[in-house]
């Protein structure tokens, strides 16, 4: 039986980390012999990234991370700013995968057959090697590397010849989009080592290339900037996310995400790779940069960092993951300041809770600490082991699998919320006014489910019933900050989710306030009961000098 090659049997690991030429002063200081050895050898890998984009042409840093990432996610999400080099590098690793792994079976899609051959097929063109772009024959029994620039590859398809031992050339394949929605049975039935997306593909032809992937082990790379913001394949990919890494953007006065972990992507869990713009040594960086000028902050996210933006008509428009999401350990109890002899200083908060009830499905229940300067720290939900609310049809979304109903009873609960304490104290806990003192008949009479609880031990206080509208425009003005200014200790959101609190965070920007049957309200209306009850530091802020510790 033949041997089968997966893709993440192989790892690339190609080209050379692109270093700046030494500026003047520097290069003054050279003897003349070290200034002719130094550019010698400028020169020397100027030829050899020109003869061998793949092998020996200039990387960033950032295609090393995807790089690095190879085995570990099979679908990688790169979305990047103008001119940051997504298409280039992807290009290159196509390159890559067809003349490394042997009779790879590479498909790279983009918008329609004219864009394809102007962008995509050219893009990978230029990244073969001389040698193979000058080969006699073009086409042969196992290669074919026929191109024009009019018409890009023959038959829309380029065939390295294949390495000693193996049978078939590597084989890059291009289609578009546009055949999808002409005939979708165009993206079924075949197997693939590496599918490149340039642009954005539809988000049904995405989950559909996905059970492609299957039979090599294979990997996906989506490359694109969106001007539309939350589109359905952007909704599916960053509905959930967690921020691993961050930088200052240039051009707002903010943290930008360069690398995040999709936990919302139909496939399973995916890197979403930021390119940035301002990273990219080739292009006209100060052209580029008075581009930006005056854009709208939702066009500086997308065209210099490749950030889509929701539409401002959300309920909770202030509400930015980069800003008010934060690092479980970042919770400022965890991570004191530290005295002269280095002991922790304790960082005092008043602790509520909320819990919205259900008979058919399962409560929600949510935890905040207040501290002493008024700001709210959500550190705790459940349930906190899958998705409460998912995507659906319509903007209410649909219910998610931590929704579905249970067996547990008033004592189950009692216990579950004792259990995930441990030995916090709770202020004040607040339910549903209305469905907590709702009677019910029992054998012993009629009950409410906030005397169960009071019986089971636990003292819930109904919440003020005051119109929804109302709790909504609170949690805004925890939300509110002037954004046109520095942020720091006196500007700045008074509201911050725990990254664990995966549900809230969803919730916060998807919620519509369409009905109430939406699959998102009952994360915001528990964070609405205790905004309506006018939870607070214990102390009052006066007597609370020292400042918050999180970082701004």
């Amino acid at each position: 039986m033949d041997k089968i090659n997966c893709a993440d049997d192989f790892q690339p690991d190609f080209g050379n980390l692109w270093v700046p030429v030494l500026p003047r002063e520097v290069l003054s200081t050279y003897s003349q012999q070290e200034m002719a050895e130094y550019y010698a050898l400028r020169t020397r890998l100027t030829v050899n990234a020109e003869d061998n984009p793949v092998g020996a042409g200039w990387i960033l840093p950032s295609w090393r991370t995807v790089m690095d990432n190879w085995k570990k996610y099979r679908i990688h999400i790169i979305l990047g700013g103008r001119r940051s080099s997504k298409s280039e590098f992807a290009s290159r690793l196509c390159v890559w995968a067809a003349g490394t792994i042997p009779e790879a079976k590479v498909r790279a899609y983009h918008v329609n057959e004219g864009r394809s051959i102007e962008d995509q097929q050219e893009f990978v063109w230029k990244a073969l090697p001389r040698s193979l772009k000058n080969i006699t024959p073009k086409k042969g029994m196992f290669h074919s590397l026929q191109y024009s620039q009019k018409n890009g590859f023959t038959d829309s398809v380029a065939i390295i010849p294949p390495d000693p031992g193996a049978q078939r050339g590597g084989t890059i394949y291009f289609g578009n989009y546009r055949q999808y929605a002409q005939d979708q049975q165009v993206t079924e039935g075949f197997k693939a080592h590496l599918i490149w997306g340039d642009e954005e593909m539809p988000l049904e032809m995405f989950k559909t290339l996905l059970m492609t992937l299957t039979d090599y082990r294979g990997r996906i790379v989506l490359t694109f900037t969106t001007m539309q913001g939350w589109t359905p394949l952007v909704q599916a990919l960053l509905a959930k996310t967690r921020t691993l890494q961050k930088i200052r953007s240039p051009f707002l006065n903010r943290d930008v995400p360069v690398l995040q972990e999709s936990l919302s992507c139909p496939g399973g869990p995916a890197l979403v790779h930021y390119f940035q713009s301002v990273d990219n040594p080739f292009i006209d960086q100060e052209s580029f940069r008075k581009s930006m000028e005056g854009r709208p902050v939702s066009e500086v996210l997308a065209l210099a960092h490749g950030i889509p933006t929701k539409s401002m008509e959300g309920v909770f428009p202030a509400f930015s993951k980069e800003i008010n999401v934060i690092p479980h350990e970042e919770l400022p109890w965890l991570k004191p300041k530290k005295d002269k002899n280095g002991a922790p200083i304790h960082y005092p908060v008043t602790r509520y809770m909320a819990v919205d009830p259900a008979g058919s499905k399962n409560w929600f229940i949510l935890w905040v600490a207040i501290d002493g300067a008024g700001t709210w720290w959500i550190y705790r939900e459940w349930p906190d082991y899958d998705d409460w609310a998912l995507p659906g049809p319509t903007p209410e979304g649909k219910p998610g699998p931590a929704s579905k109903g249970s067996k547990r009873g008033i004592k189950d609960y009692v216990e579950l919320i004792r259990h995930l304490e441990g030995d916090e104290e709770i202020f004040e806990r607040f339910i549903d006014p209305r469905l907590g003192a709702a009677e019910k008949q029992s054998q012993d009479g009629a009950t409410t489910i906030i005397s169960d609880l009071d019986d089971a031990g636990m003292t819930f206080i109904p919440a003020p019933g005051v119109e929804i509208e109302n709790g909504l425009q609170l949690i805004n003005n925890l939300l509110a900050w002037d954004e046109s200014k520095p942020r720091d200790s006196l500007n700045s959101p008074r509201l911050f989710i725990s990254e664990r609190c995966q549900n809230v965070i969803y919730a916060l920007s998807e919620y519509t306030n369409f009905n109430r049957s939406e699959a998102c309200k009952d994360p915001i209306d528990c964070l609405r009961y205790l905004c309506v009850s006018n939870c607070d530091f214990l102390e009052k802020a006066k007597d609370y000098t020292e400042p918050s510790t999180f970082s701004y």
